[in-house]
C-alpha cells in the first residue's frame, strides 16, 4: 500500500484533498473503527465528521432501537456510533455527541490513490482482516474500544 497521512478530524479542510483514496478511523487509544473510501476524500471525510442527525432516517413503524429500523442517507460511520456502547463523555445518539467525540477522540489516516476503484480494491483487503469494528451492517452496542 501506498503512504498514509495521519490527521486529526479538524485538519481534513487544510489537509485532506479532493481526489479519490482510502482512509481508516482510529480512536486515540489506536482502536481500528472504520475503513472506507471516497471519490473525493475531503467530502466523505467532512460528511463523516459533520455525522448529521437528519440524514440518520427511521423506517415507517420502525424504532430508534432497532439499528434495521435506521438507515443513513450520507455516512454510515453516524449510524454504526449512533448504536455503539456509551463513550464517557460523549452522546453518540447526538450529533453534537458524534461530532465531539470525532474531533477530541478520535483520528483519521488516508492515502490518495488513482482512482476510487483502486480504493476499493484496498478497502476489500483491510476488510477482509477483521481488525474494524464497524464494517457492514450495523448491529446494536457495537464496542468503541474504551475510547
Amino acid at each position: 500500500m501506498g503512504t498514509f497521512i495521519r490527521i486529526g478530524f479538524d485538519a481534513i479542510e487544510a489537509q485532506v484533498p479532493a481526489e479519490p483514496g482510502l482512509y481508516e478511523i482510529y480512536t486515540q487509544e489506536g482502536v481500528p473503527l472504520k475503513v472506507g473510501i471516497g471519490g473525493n476524500l475531503r467530502r466523505r471525510l467532512l460528511q463523516h465528521r459533520q455525522s448529521r442527525q437528519k440524514y440518520l432516517l427511521l423506517r415507517p413503524g420502525g424504532s430508534w432501537s432497532n439499528p434495521a429500523d435506521v438507515t443513513s442517507k450520507r455516512s454510515i460511520l453516524a449510524k454504526h456510533l449512533y448504536f455503539a456502547n456509551p463513550v464517557t463523555g460523549f452522546d453518540l445518539t447526538t450529533e453534537q455527541g458524534r461530532q465531539q467525540f470525532l474531533l477530541k477522540k478520535c483520528y483519521l489516516q488516508f492515502q490518495v490513490t488513482s482512482t476510487r476503484e483502486e480504493a476499493r480494491e484496498l478497502e476489500k483487503v483491510l476488510e477482509t482482516e477483521g481488525r474494524f469494528q464497524f464494517v457492514g451492517r450495523t448491529e446494536k452496542a457495537s464496542q468503541t474500544g474504551g475510547a
